[in-house]
């Protein structure tokens, strides 16, 4: 007998994620960095999509029906983990534009953007965009130099 998929469970191991692996390892301060935030929100994107291509192999049926509960809640999760992130510090944009991969960063961030548009939450959607335009505007400054 096939178990039922359980949306509130079924990604309970990126509950815990990177924010207890950081704990476990008495590096809590690492939580503030903006490098390890906008890893939190890129990587967390990417293990969503290796776990619902698994789950849509074996489990078809059920994951189409649970999906829209377990995605809604894991991407405010790394929506979450995105606003931790203080814009108006000079650090934080000097440590994201020059630290992360551009590409996989704005691919996150338009990923989130488009999930949130596609479900009219348009307050999360303003928000993400802050996060686009400090990117965009760090890749100008370092064209300019």
């Amino acid at each position: 007998m096939m178990q039922k998929l359980n949306p509130h469970t079924l990604f309970s191991i990126f509950e815990k994620g990177d924010e207890e692996v950081y704990k476990e390892h008495g590096a809590e301060d690492l939580l503030e960095n903006p490098f390890v935030l906008m890893g939190m929100v890129t990587r967390g994107l990417e293990n969503y999509e290796m776990m619902r291509m698994l789950y849509l192999k074996n489990y078809p049926k059920e994951f189409v029906k649970a999906e829209p509960v377990i995605k809604h809640k894991y991407y405010n999760r790394l929506y979450n983990y995105l606003l931790r992130i203080n814009l108006k510090s000079i650090e934080s944009i000097y440590t994201i534009g020059d630290s992360y991969d551009k590409k996989s960063t704005s691919f996150a961030l338009n990923t989130l953007l488009q999930y949130f548009e596609s479900i009219e939450e348009y307050e999360k959607c303003q928000d993400i965009v802050s996060y686009i335009q400090m990117l965009v505007l760090e890749e100008a400054k370092n064209l300019i130099k």
